[in-house]
Order: C-alpha cells, then sequence, then structure tokens
C-alpha cells in the first residue's frame, strides 16, 4: 500500500519529475510481474526504438513543417512548407512527428507553452533544396518539424494519468488488510494495464498464440458478416473494417469480381488497421490472418 500510495501521490504532483515517477512504478513491477507493463515502463524510461506503427498514439501525430530560404537579394525565415512536391517516401518521413525519447526528456522547458522543433535529416533539406520555388533563386537551407509545447505537455500527462488510473485500480483491488501489491490478483493486473496503460488496445508478440489460435476460423465463400466478425476479434479497427468494405465494393464497381487492386492494396496495409498502442507486435499472424480470411471470402482459398 505504501509503494501505491507513493505512485499516486507522484503521479498527481506536477513537481515530481516524470522520471521519478517511473522508477517507482519500475518498484511495483517488481512486485506485480507483468511483462507488458514492464515493457512500456522500460520504453517511457530509456526511449523508444521502434517504428511509427509501434508507439503509442500519444508519441505521434501530424505536424507543420517549416524552413528557412535563402536568395541572392532576400531570405524568408519560418516558412510553412507545402509537402505535395514531395516523393511519398520522403513525404511519409516528415508529415508525421514520432518522439521517440525518454518521457524525461521532455520535462523542464521553462515555458512549457513553446513550441519545439525537430530537425530534418540533412540529406532531404539538400534532395529538396531547389523544389519549392522553381522560379526563383531562393534555396532551402534549413528545414524542421515544429512540435507544439501543448503535445509535449499531453505526453507527459498521458505518462502520469495512465499511472495514476493504474495505480488507483490496483490500490482498489488489493486484498482486505494487505499493503503488498504482489497480492493483486495477476488476472486484475493484467486487465489493469491492457485498459489502463495500453489505453485497452494491444497486440504484442506474447500474444502470438492467442492470435494463432483465433486464426484457426475459417469462413465460407461469400460470408460478409462473418468476415467482419473474424476481423474485428482480430483487433482490426472499425476504421479498418469500412476501409475494407470500401475496396472492395469499388473492386466490384470496376468489374472486377474476383480479389481487385483495392482489395490487394487493403491487405498490403492491413498493419495500419491493426488496433495497437505502444508494444512490439505480432503483426505478421494478425496480416497473414486477415489474408486468408479475404482469400475466403473470394472463395480463392478452401476452409480449413
Amino acid at each position: 500500500m505504501a509503494l501505491l500510495n507513493e505512485i499516486i501521490e507522484a503521479a498527481t504532483d506536477d513537481k515530481v519529475p516524470v522520471g521519478t515517477l517511473l522508477r517507482k512504478c519500475l518498484v511495483l513491477e517488481h512486485q506485480v510481474r507483468n511483462e507488458k507493463f514492464k515493457r512500456w515502463l522500460d520504453q517511457e524510461l530509456d526511449g523508444y526504438t521502434g517504428g511509427q506503427d509501434e508507439m503509442p498514439s500519444y508519441r505521434v501525430f501530424n505536424c507543420v513543417n517549416r524552413g528557412n530560404f535563402i536568395g541572392s537579394a532576400y531570405q524568408l525565415n519560418d516558412q510553412p512548407l507545402s509537402l505535395h512536391i514531395m516523393q511519398e517516401k520522403d513525404r511519409k518521413l516528415v508529415e508525421k512527428c514520432v518522439l521517440h525519447q525518454p518521457a524525461a526528456a521532455y520535462e523542464g522547458r521553462p515555458d512549457k507553452t513553446t513550441d519545439a522543433s525537430l530537425p530534418w535529416n540533412p540529406h532531404i533539406t539538400t534532395k529538396y533544396q531547389t523544389k519549392f520555388f522553381k522560379d526563383s533563386d531562393l534555396v532551402l537551407n534549413r528545414a524542421w518539424q515544429e512540435i507544439p509545447g501543448s503535445v509535449l505537455v499531453g505526453l507527459l500527462e498521458q505518462v502520469r494519468n495512465r499511472v495514476l488510473r493504474f495505480a488507483l485500480e490496483l490500490k482498489d483491488a488489493l486484498p482486505a488488510n494487505s499493503t503488498d501489491a504482489s497480492q493483486v490478483p495477476k488476472s486484475v493486473v493484467e486487465h489493469s494495464v491492457v485498459n489502463n496503460i495500453y489505453g485497452g488496445n494491444i497486440l504484442i508478440a506474447s500474444h502470438a498464440q492467442n492470435f494463432s489460435q483465433i486464426s484457426q476460423t475459417n469462413l465460407a465463400e461469400g460470408d460478409s458478416a462473418g468476415l467482419v466478425k473474424a476481423l474485428a476479434e482480430l483487433g482490426v479497427t472499425q476504421e479498418g473494417i469500412s476501409a475494407l468494405q470500401a475496396a472492395m465494393k469499388a473492386d466490384r464497381d470496376s468489374g472486377q469480381e474476383s480479389i481487385g487492386t483495392k482489395t490487394k492494396g487493403w491487405l498490403a496495409d492491413v498493419r495500419k488497421y491493426i488496433a495497437k498502442e505502444g508494444a512490439k507486435a505480432g503483426f505478421e499472424v494478425a496480416k497473414q490472418a486477415a489474408t486468408k480470411w479475404v482469400l475466403q471470402h473470394y472463395g480463392l482459398l478452401p476452409p480449413g
């Protein structure tokens, strides 16, 4: 109870550094022994190394890109950049900002309302230095992603709030007259981690066996309702299911009776429709299952 109370007090006190709060949680993890909780703590303490698909939603956001241009007679500073001129692979590198550093790295700014910035990779700046003003001698000298101060404040608030809800729920679940968090049932800890730390959405490698079991489901040809149900159980978001339905309709409208280009495109991008937040994902298992069901729906793969 003492440790849980300390964590609750630290989470509600903005003067307690978020790094201190997370280290207290690391001690708590050694009592409750939950791998998902440990992974989240390790990444918030040490930083995230995975790609955008493996990041919590509060660490990824659409951003404004700005740049400084230098010409022979004058220069333009802090100009918003229109990314439509960029190749898709390059645009994807800068249209979203991904905050990989430890949570503590975003704390301690004197003015929390001040925007921050993340510089472009120099090779991208060089590649597009003459592309923005084609009929001018203005050259892109420096470019960066603009990070609103409110985003960094929000990141820290998310961390504190998730820890607070988790600690409060564990405290409520303690057996009568017990002060030891290790006495909280493992199933309660697991449920609380998923719902409070990961926001209810999690797809991680340790769950691969569960997904493998789900993937044993087989569909009859043309079973649209079964396809939707199976995908939802797998963890495909409603947005993803709607996108698949739209793709299949577009293929039908274009005269493609079997699986068409739009549907194939959806399968290629299915990763982005899998509910995930903050953990290394077993996406391949999910992708294989989704592909199997779509093929069975079209009668291109027999059940079983």
